[in-house]
């Protein structure tokens, strides 16, 4: 049996990008019988020290630290994942392990990114990164994009393989809702590289609402977004729900025209991939590059980078049978991204490196 640490910064009840995927890959890897703890800290995005110090989630183990872990002898494989906050007492302890330590320990390493590896964090951090990808044993990247974007950045190819995330059995089972389609649902943690001021800003001159929805991460970007909702009279068009259960999301997403995305840096984005299982209609933006390479412009939704462009896909989607064509194409493209197939893949690299 392979003992694994997965060491990531947050985690559930914080439900982001990476912290739903620790998630899903933990709870898959136990029913293929790897020993899986979850190695975190207290904190949620707003608050420190206020989780549990530990809790069993659906049968995984979840350690929290008062600031950052600590390694011991216990486990026979490191998985990292993310490093979002920069100069941490978590993220320091990592690359130091990673960078010093490590070389007094034979243990593999994998470093799963979601994508800080491509994006510019500053001269110091790039360069950390850069040596922490060179010291881990192997990278995974979530899409071809990332591992493109990572050589081009001077990362090891040699080191990189391509898992990309799963979707939760529940999302294509779940029973499909009908819906008015008389607005769009953007669900993400309210942060500044998400953008959602892009669709509230847009949204003035388009006949639909916006549905907003996430975890705030960033209380001064929160309030930026609702002062300018209120500043452009948008009270009664755009909302923000919240954080939403499951549940509630998939209802939002089938009953929504489309559900939208334009962050300014995503790896592979789950929201995305969901509404596609649910055969919904999807916009995306084209700054964060890896959306164009996941939606096809007017073949399973539309990819804008201006609000004329919001506009056109908009009124576009109101003729429903280009909705349901649309539809039919996500529900083929994402037939296979189940959790099962990305553990089973994780897993066969585990094996090569224990």
């Amino acid at each position: 049996m392979i003992r694994t640490w997965m060491l990531t910064p947050l985690f559930l009840p914080v439900k982001g990008g990476t912290e739903v995927h620790v998630y899903n890959l933990s709870k898959e890897l136990l029913k293929l019988s790897v020993d899986v703890e979850v190695h975190t800290t207290r904190d949620t995005y707003e608050e420190r020290g206020v989780l549990k110090p530990f809790e069993i989630i659906d049968g995984i183990r979840v350690i929290r630290h008062p600031r950052t872990w600590k390694f011991n002898k216990e486990p026979d494989l490191l998985h990292f994942h993310n490093l979002g906050r920069k100069f941490s007492a978590w993220n320091l302890y990592t690359f130091w392990f990673t960078l010093l330590e490590s070389r007094f320990h034979d243990i593999p390493m994998v470093m799963t990114p979601h994508d800080i590896f491509v994006v510019n964090r500053g001269a110091i951090l790039n360069a950390l990164q850069k040596y922490m990808g060179n010291r881990v044993h192997r990278i995974i990247a979530v899409s071809e994009w990332e591992r493109e974007e990572m050589i081009r950045k001077g990362f090891q190819g040699s080191k990189i393989v391509t898992i990309p995330n799963g979707v939760e059995d529940r999302v294509f089972e779940y029973p499909t809702t009908q819906g008015t389609h008389d607005y769009l649902f953007y669900l993400a943690r309210i942060s500044p590289e998400k953008n959602q001021l892009f669709a509230i800003r847009c949204i003035k001159d388009i006949d639909i609402k916006l549905m907003l929805a996430g975890q705030v991460r960033d209380r001064e970007y929160f309030q930026l977004l609702m002062s300018t909702v209120k500043e452009l009279g948008l009270e009664n068009r755009v909302k923000y729900l919240g954080q939403v259960t499951d549940e509630e999301k998939y209802a939002l997403m089938d009953g929504s025209l489309a559900t939208i995305l334009t962050s300014e840096v995503e790896a592979d984005p789950l929201v995305i991939k969901e509404a596609m299982v649910r055969g919904v209609p999807v916009i995306v933006g084209d700054r964060a590059k890896v959306l164009p390479t996941l939606v096809k412009d007017r073949v399973n939704g539309f990819v804008v980078s201006n609000c004329e462009q919001l506009k056109q896909a908009v009124e576009s989607l109101r003729d429903p049978n280009l909705r349901k064509e649309i539809g039919e194409r996500n529900r083929e493209i994402s037939k296979n991204w189940r959790w099962r197939e990305v553990s089973l893949k994780v897993l066969e690299l585990y094996k090569s490196l224990v």
